[in-house]
């Protein structure tokens, strides 16, 4: 009963976010105007052969969402999806024409290349895209469907090793999981990403000043990753035993410290969320930091 009524109200909110987006005065930047030129020359596509369970109408409704509005990225409730969303709402931010691109190859041939990374899905994920159940707004969001179990598909880390296969019920397992390497490595391969990162998945890293530090990279015009324990940042159903190992990643956007309090402004899960916590309590989350900027003016 829960999951249904879960569902409904993230069905809501997709509605209801699309409606906020929509009478928005959005400015479009030059590459987001050409993915829509793209988009606009394809006119309608017709069902492909290969994603089966991928709704033409959805796809391209949901690939013209994304462009538009990134920060509403989301990657679906009690998934494993968390590492490939913040990677998305970076490359879709800095990468929107490539991005359409690309979704529609894909969709249409089966496989793509995206930069030197050749996306060539699996039997299996090709047919449950599109059927992904009580996820919340993923549900009826069909691109990303395909893209998060695409990217899933494609990269591997030690995570994985048990894992390696899609099946049924898998969104919510290893299969996705993203340890902080195999992160790194697809925002490097992704992205045109000067990529430079402190951390691991068991250790956290040291810092003198860590607000002064973060504070830096962000003046400094990098983007801002966070790898941090789930259980604490974002509560949800598949944390409920709470290992002390980190399992999320955040896309910081502010930080700041008062009386041994940090502010933090962060995207996650699809909103800006403010938070503040003693500086002990962040650090103890914080188990890795990935700070990157562009190589190339594209």
């Amino acid at each position: 009963m829960k999951s249904v009524l879960r569902y409904f109200f993230f069905v809501i909110l997709f509605f209801c976010r699309n409606n906020i987006s929509l009478s928005q005065n959005i400015v479009l930047n030059t590459q987001q105007i050409q993915a829509f030129q793209y988009l606009d020359s394809m006119g309608s596509i017709k069902q492909s052969a290969y994603w089966q369970h991928i709704k033409p109408h959805l796809l391209l409704q949901n690939i013209r969402k994304n462009i538009t509005t990134p920060m509403f990225i989301y990657p679906g409730t009690n998934t494993n999806f968390c590492g490939y969303a913040a990677v998305s709402y970076s490359c879709i931010n800095t990468y929107p024409l490539r991005y359409a691109r690309f979704m529609i190859e894909l969709y249409n041939n089966g496989e793509a290349h995206f930069r030197k990374v050749h996306f060539n899905p699996s039997k299996e994920v090709k047919q449950a895209a599109g059927l992904l159940k009580f996820k919340g707004e993923l549900d009826i969001n069909h691109a990303d469907q395909m893209w998060y179990m695409s990217l899933a598909d494609c990269f591997k880390g030690y995570v994985n090793l048990f894992s390696l296969n899609y099946k049924p019920g898998s969104e919510n397992r290893l299969w996705p999981a993203t340890n902080f390497a195999k992160f790194n490595r697809m925002l490097r391969r992704m992205c045109d990403y000067k990529v430079s990162a402190v951390g691991t998945d068991l250790f956290r890293p040291m810092f003198k000043d860590i607000t002064f530090f973060l504070s830096d990279k962000l003046q400094k015009n990098h983007q801002v990753f966070l790898f941090v324990n789930n259980a604490i940042m974002h509560k949800g159903n598949h944390n409920k035993v709470r290992y002390r190992i980190p399992t999320h990643y955040v896309v910081l956007l502010h930080i700041s410290e008062n009386d041994g309090l940090i502010n933090l402004t962060y995207w996650d899960y699809g909103f800006k969320t403010m938070r503040q916590m003693p500086v002990a309590e962040f650090k103890d989350i914080l188990f890795g930091v990935t700070w990157c900027n562009k190589k190339s003016a594209e």
